[in-house]
């Protein structure tokens, strides 16, 4: 059975405001049997709805380790926290309105404590629109961007410095990515702003541009009888100012990628134009569009086209790797390196060990 360990390290600084008191937390799964020069390493990012914690998460470290012979890790990446189901929120317009959907005697309970309304409105068969209560500020918040691909590169360094310094053999090629949705995405900017690294990615459903940058989420959950429509309203709205470094397509725009990439993509996504998607992967090097249609909706690894696909996470990992021939990221890992993304300048620097990114608008 693999071995699970979880550590804690000092993240990276804030790039928006220099606050450097935050933890990152990696949890990661090394195979039952002895590391050796085969043993890869996957880092696994999940999108709205997962995190660590997650138990099919925890699952595919497990299994993957052994499995595939590979050190498969995961990190609480910046502001994953704001990007799960919403636990403190207000109703959302008039409440005087909800009252006529109560009996008298609703309304004197009502009215003798007023913290019972959603206790009482829990009972009704109704959708009712709250806004989440999120806390989101400058030193924490989630920014759908390059806070969160700088703490996923930041594990994958962590964990090869930890192999290293404990005489531990991998393949420091045979580095796999793969993410879902939004975690998808992010393995996307990670591979931009760290060029070396990955050696394979496997892409369910990344969206060109994180859609929240430009208009709220709403998510639905039950409470009681009740549905709530929770909206989501994300400070990155109002503090990214160069939303076009975020784009996919500026992301990829002369850059001489390296890694094999595997992108699948339903033909039904609410969130992403297949076409313009299936246009950005074929202008990338090494990358592979697989459109999933009613046709190759099989009930076992894809179980819709829609975003996501509802796809079986282990299986559809399983088939991915059955697709990749033997590949070796060829891009050379520069101490020092500069990247222009929009207006926006990053440099990036590993003379201490684990890199540091420095972040200005142009």
């Amino acid at each position: 059975m693999s071995e699970n360990l979880s550590i804690n390290i000092p993240a990276h600084h804030n790039i928006y405001n220099g606050l450097t008191d935050r933890e990152l937390r990696i949890d990661f799964s090394l195979p039952t049997d002895e590391l050796n020069e085969e043993t890869g390493l996957a880092i696994l990012v999940p999108g709205f709805g997962g995190n660590i914690d997650s138990s099919v998460y925890k699952k595919m470290r497990e299994s993957f380790s052994d499995e595939y012979n590979l050190v498969v890790m995961q990190c609480n990446y910046f502001g994953d926290d704001f990007m799960q189901s919403g636990s403190s929120f207000n109703i959302k317009g008039d409440v005087n309105e909800l009252l006529t959907l109560f009996s008298p005697k609703e309304k004197k309970i009502v009215n003798n404590n007023s913290s019972k309304l959603l206790e009482v409105l829990s009972t009704k068969q109704i959708t009712l629109h709250v806004v989440a209560n999120l806390d989101e500020a400058s030193d924490y918040f989630n920014d759908m961007g390059f806070m969160q691909a700088i703490d996923i590169i930041t594990a994958l360094e962590a964990v090869k410095i930890i192999l290293k310094e404990n005489n531990l053999k991998f393949d420091e090629k045979r580095i796999i990515g793969y993410g879902h949705s939004h975690g998808a995405y992010l393995i996307h900017l990670s591979n931009r702003l760290a060029p070396h690294m990955f050696s394979y990615i496997i892409d369910n459903s990344a969206w060109i541009e994180p859609v929240y940058l430009h208009s709220n989420r709403y998510l639905l959950q039950g409470y009681g009888q009740m549905t709530l429509q929770i909206e989501f309203d994300y400070l990155a709205k109002e503090l990214i100012e160069d939303k076009m470094a975020f784009n996919l397509f500026t992301i990829y725009k002369n850059f001489n990628n390296s890694a094999k990439i595997i992108s699948f993509q339903g033909n039904n996504d609410n969130l992403i134009d297949h076409l313009e998607k299936e246009n950005l992967i074929n202008s990338i090097p090494y990358a592979e569009f697989i459109l999933i249609d009613e046709n190759r909706v099989d009930q076992e690894i894809f179980k819709s086209n829609t975003h996501g696909l509802e796809a079986d996470f282990l299986k559809m990992f399983e088939h991915s790797l059955g697709k990749f021939d033997y590949h070796q990221n060829c891009n050379d890992h520069f101490l020092n390196n500069e990247i222009i993304l929009s207006n926006t300048k990053i440099d990036v620097d590993y003379s201490y060990g684990l890199p540091v990114f420095n972040i200005k608008q142009k």
